[in-house]
């Protein structure tokens, strides 16, 4: 795990949740449960994003 990806999946959470979701009259630990299952889905999501980025460069690497 790449600490640029925890940045950006922090801030994408933070946005995501103070623009677009609004957080219904849950109790308070169903709210973090929900920050936390966000986030680890945007970690996820970046994290596959730059495996597949370093795939793209090495075969373009071993093409030439």
């Amino acid at each position: 795990m790449h600490r640029t990806s925890v940045t950006e999946a922090l801030l994408g959470t933070a946005v995501l949740f103070n623009t677009v979701f609004n957080m219904p009259d849950e109790p308070m630990i169903w709210q973090i449960f929900f920050w936390l299952v966000v986030f680890g889905i945007l970690i996820a999501c970046i994290e596959t994003a730059k495996d597949w980025e370093e795939r793209i460069r090495r075969r373009k690497k071993h093409e030439q």
